[in-house]
């Protein structure tokens, strides 16, 4: 069988972001495509749009007759009621990873990695070659203005600037979480940050340095690895690597990208780019934060490798202006303006902060942040309450709790946080309804709300603009 050939396809957590995506890719192959999650989900109606028959609750009875493979969310339980079917059938399965690895094959693969900044570096670079009519394919995790969500197809009759670019681009997300991007085959990386993270899986730092370790010895000579230049970790790491390195950097002249200068000006950040020693001239990016310059930097070095022009690498820059739960600005109510992100490991929840206030440096805003995963709360919460410190004033509500992950068996609550932080400027939602209720009246206080978390508190943010 191959995979890329099928024509009845089934989807198990196709709620996942990523999952989602590649129902799209094949839902454009022509391929009749359905799927399942345990509820309703966001992404369900524009899916359905597609085609693509969508069931609200896992049931045997979903698996179609002819379904000739079954691609299944790494959350999903392995005695889920579609995939014991699908085995007794011997129809084969393909976890999420699996099944973009399969798509990777045979394609130019850029891998876009690290603990933060995945998925808007992804979008960055993914929306410069675009500019510069490379057509490249783009899967990440979070949906991009212009395309079909999270997903970008290459167009066929678009020319290319080279025989290794040719239809052949593939930009994707690579996720380190349980060692997943090990089942992927790059031409190259991009390697944005390495934290502490997802430590119901990893053991320590040095397990998660271990497997960026083990991903980037994958590179093979002729391919090459972009690389943040002043994370300790990351560089600690890329010395294992047989690619050709190119460093990139916000302090280090040397650098083979070095970005200075950096101010706002009208919304958009600025910063000047040399590329070893020679000026590259200004270049401006429509979201906030420091993180977000470096992000930008490493996209222009890849894209810049991969032979696009300039011209269209700053013009792609100064229109973009985030991703989805990615410093959203979802709109105002009254003059209060609502904006919604993905931060949830401390190094995220402390650049969005410091963002926020470097972009309303005399606005008063009100934070508030969802905790997801209890194990991770747990384990980083020193961590978490050093970030949470910086902000003024702060509404903490309840933890999220993951499906399919490895979960502390430990009583631990946002409760746990709101009391060590001690001060009378944090309150405590016991679940997503109260949190909004709490908000509602602060909102007249208040000229930004600040909302973030990877869990459900997104709805929060919709819901008060509605």
């Amino acid at each position: 069988m191959e995979f890329l050939k099928v024509k009845n396809i089934h989807f198990v957590g196709l709620g996942g972001i990523g999952v989602s995506a590649i129902a799209r890719f094949f839902s454009a192959q022509g391929a009749k495509v359905s799927g399942s999650d345990r509820a309703l989900f966001d992404q369900a109606k524009s899916l359905r749009s597609h085609g693509i028959k969508v069931y609200t609750r896992h049931d045997a009875k979903n698996l179609p007759i002819k379904a000739e493979a079954v691609v299944y969310s790494s959350a999903v339980p392995s005695d889920n009621p579609e995939l014991s079917l699908a085995r007794e059938r011997g129809v084969p399965l393909f976890e999420y990873v699996e099944a973009l690895g399969e798509i990777m094959k045979g394609k130019y693969g850029v891998g876009v990695s690290g603990t933060n900044g995945k998925t808007t570096t992804t979008a960055i670079l993914g929306k410069m070659l675009e500019t510069a009519k490379m057509n490249p394919m783009v899967i990440l995790g979070g949906k991009v203005k212009g395309w079909d969500a999270n997903l970008r197809l290459p167009i066929s009759t678009v020319s290319s600037h080279s025989e290794m670019n040719k239809n052949n681009l593939f930009i994707a997300e690579a996720c380190e979480y349980r060692r997943h991007f090990l089942r992927l085959s790059p031409k190259s990386i991009v390697l944005t940050n390495i934290e502490a993270e997802h430590l119901d899986y990893f053991h320590d730092l040095n397990d998660v340095k271990n497997a960026f370790s083990e991903y980037l010895g994958k590179l093979q000579k002729d391919g090459f690895l972009i690389y943040n230049a002043d994370d300790k970790n990351v560089v600690e790491v890329s010395k294992k690597t047989k690619a050709l390195k190119i460093s990139c950097s916000l302090k280090k002249k040397n650098a083979d990208f070095f970005a200075t200068n950096i101010r706002y000006e009208k919304g958009s950040q600025i910063f000047r780019v040399f590329k070893k020693g020679k000026d590259l001239g200004n270049f401006s990016i429509g979201v906030p934060g420091i993180f977000n310059v470096m992000n930008a930097l490493q996209a222009l070095a890849c894209a810049l490798t991969l032979n696009a022009d300039i011209k269209s690498i700053q013009k792609s820059l100064a229109q973009f202006h985030g991703t989805w739960r990615r410093f959203e600005k979802i709109g105002k109510i009254g003059k209060t303006t609502i904006i919604s992100d993905y931060a949830h490991h401390p190094a995220g929840v402390e650049a969005t902060i410091r963002a926020a206030k470097e972009l309303y440096p005399n606005k008063k805003i009100l934070f508030v942040f969802q905790p997801h995963q209890k194990d991770r709360t747990l384990k980083l919460k020193s961590e978490f309450l050093e970030s949470l410190a910086l902000a003024d004033d702060l509404i903490l509500s309840e933890i999220y709790e993951v499906a399919g992950r490895n979960e502390t068996r430990v009583k631990v609550s946002s409760l746990d946080l709101v009391q060590a932080l001690d001060n009378g400027n944090v309150a405590y939602g016991k679940n997503v309804k109260e949190t909004e209720k709490i908000i509602r009246r602060m909102l007249p206080y208040y000229d930004v709300v600040l909302i973030m978390g990877a869990g459900d508190i997104y709805t929060v943010a919709e819901n008060l603009v509605k």
